[in-house]
């Protein structure tokens, strides 16, 4: 209850009522400012009594931060301000209302052309917290195909079928320069069987920005290849085999297609230029020969680093 003789100015209120504890502190902390006597909560003061300033304090539990009305003598009197006050994460309680205090007392004291008994605790400064920076993209990608190919093997006949694998490195910025290794299988089965093991490795260049889902390179390879011959006579029974080794170069152009994360549908096509050539000759008959320069057709899939 107010008593008869307190210069009272302030009436404070708290919305929605919080604790009494809590209004006892902004009253206490805007006391220590303008004088003993001179702030109360108004849940304490009668029907009847009269003050300058009626301070009403509003919380939003959501974001924190508090507002402060300032009303001429009663809440239903005018607005004369309206102050808002944030404050940061580790502020405490105590501090927070504390501050409201100090803030009501700073408004009486300027309003009533006089200086606070002591200057007011500021509010705490909110805290400017920097985004995180975003991670640094490496400096390479890495990339691995695994796809099936088709050709001439020879000069007549039907085409071999094979699989490869191969692993690029790539630069992550333009020009992106590759370097790449690759193996290979193929085989062309029947009364002549063929087989082709073959391994490369080169450069080249790749188009389209790292984040484009599309991208087109051209690689050039030097290669080694082995071709296995194997015949076999269907009247005696009787079987023969030979082996020759073989190197050239090799130049493709690819096109890759992501369709999920790190993972995309690789095309490509290539020429490959080998020497020395192969004649290959059952009995008396020409079986065919292995041509200096071929081509292939390939269709796979592609896992990526980025």
């Amino acid at each position: 209850m107010a008593h008869t003789g307190e210069m009272l100015s302030v009436a404070i209120a708290l919305e929605p009522p919080i604790e009494p504890a809590q209004g006892q502190v902004v009253a206490q902390s805007c006391e220590a400012s303008l004088g003993k006597g001179r702030c109360r909560a108004a849940s304490e003061l009668s029907p009847g009594s009269v003050v300058a300033w009626y301070a009403l304090v509003r919380s939003d539990e959501a974001s924190s931060g508090l507002a402060i009305e300032f009303y001429d003598r009663n809440s239903s009197g005018t607005l004369i301000e309206r102050r808002e006050l944030s404050f940061p994460e580790q502020a405490s309680g105590q501090q927070r209302w504390a501050s409201v205090g100090a803030v009501i007392a700073a408004f009486v004291a300027a309003r009533e052309g006089g200086e606070p008994a002591q200057k007011p605790e500021p509010a705490p400064a909110p805290v400017v917290v920097a985004p995180p920076a975003p991670p640094a993209s490496p400096s390479v990608a890495y990339n691995a195909d695994w796809a099936l190919f088709a050709g001439p093997g020879l000069d007549r006949g039907r085409y071999r079928l094979g699989a490869l694998a191969r692993g690029y490195v790539a630069s992550a910025e333009a020009p992106r320069v590759l370097g790449l290794i690759s193996a290979r299988y193929a085989e062309r089965p029947g009364a002549l069987s063929l087989v082709w093991w073959g391994a490369s490795c080169g450069m080249g260049a790749r188009l389209g920005a790292r984040s484009s889902p599309l991208s087109v390179e051209l690689t050039g390879e030097l290669v080694f290849e082995r071709l296995q011959m194997s015949a076999r006579d269907d009247a005696t029974g009787g079987a023969e085999s030979t082996s020759q080794n073989r190197f050239g170069g090799r130049l493709s152009i690819n096109a890759a297609f992501a369709f999920a994360s790190h993972l995309g549908l690789v095309l490509g096509a290539e020429a490959t230029a080998l020497r020395p050539s192969v004649a290959i000759t059952v009995g008396t008959d020409e079986a065919g020969r292995a041509l200096p320069v071929s081509f292939a057709f390939s269709a796979g899939v592609r896992f990526s680093s980025d």
